[in-house]
């Protein structure tokens, strides 16, 4: 069974692999030269620190549908329906996270780079610069799903624990996920914003710990039955 401490174990090495994924992404974050200008943020793109980023980010997602598979399967003993719609939640989450990614790594950070430099034309370095802005407006719009999905997710996985006072951990975290996704959401796509970009920027990192150890401290620690439906 996928709620079994096997997987529970195997999903807080997930949780914990996230949040060292995060740390590292991060850290290349600030050793990136900054960009003046578009050009310069493409050429960025195929720097090794900035591949090797992208390439575990991309990878990330994966073990984040496993993880959220399992908490899910937790909840489903409880409110079967709250965790398969939790799930459709979290699983059309990373489907759009890795689809994203896919594109972002393999066309905009490694053939659209060698593209601009192989070419001398400026009408042709105009089209490739057209192309990346293009990328990045269909993100910006995809992420209003892609949040809203995650969002609703967390939301109903919350409706669905409980069975365990354990489970208060968990739903602290998937609760604080909510509220962060919700607040952004709101800045970003109602307001016009983002108007807080540098106090986001400054906190992602630490509410990337608050919401994913929790979750692992959780699943090490949650018992096997769950009696009390």
């Amino acid at each position: 069974m996928l709620d079994s401490r096997t997987h529970r174990v195997a999903a807080a090495v997930v949780a914990m692999a996230y949040i060292a994924i995060q740390s590292f992404q991060w850290f290349v974050f600030a050793q990136l030269p900054g960009a003046d200008d578009p050009a310069q943020a493409l050429l960025q793109g195929p720097l090794p620190l900035n591949i090797a980023r992208a390439v575990l980010m991309l990878l990330s997602f994966f073990g984040l549908a496993y993880l959220f598979l399992v908490c899910c399967a937790i909840a489903y003993r409880r409110r079967p329906a709250a965790a398969v719609l939790a799930f459709a939640g979290f699983f059309v989450f990373c489907l759009l996270e890795v689809q994203l990614r896919s594109i972002e790594l393999f066309y905009v950070f490694l053939e659209l780079p060698a593209q601009y430099l192989a070419t001398t034309s400026a009408n042709e370095q105009a089209r490739i610069l057209a192309l990346q802005s293009t990328f990045q407006s269909v993100q910006h719009a995809l992420y209003f799903v892609l949040g809203l999905t995650w969002l609703l997710g967390s939301v109903a996985l919350c409706l669905g624990l409980g069975g365990q006072r354990i489970d208060g951990l968990a739903r602290f975290a998937f609760a604080l996920n909510a509220l962060r996704l919700a607040l952004r959401m709101l800045d970003t796509y109602v307001l016009g914003g983002p108007h807080f970009d540098a106090l986001y920027g400054a906190l992602y990192l630490p509410l990337v710990y608050l919401t994913f150890v929790p979750i692992a401290a959780w699943l090490l620690l949650r018992r096997d039955q769950d009696t009390s439906r």
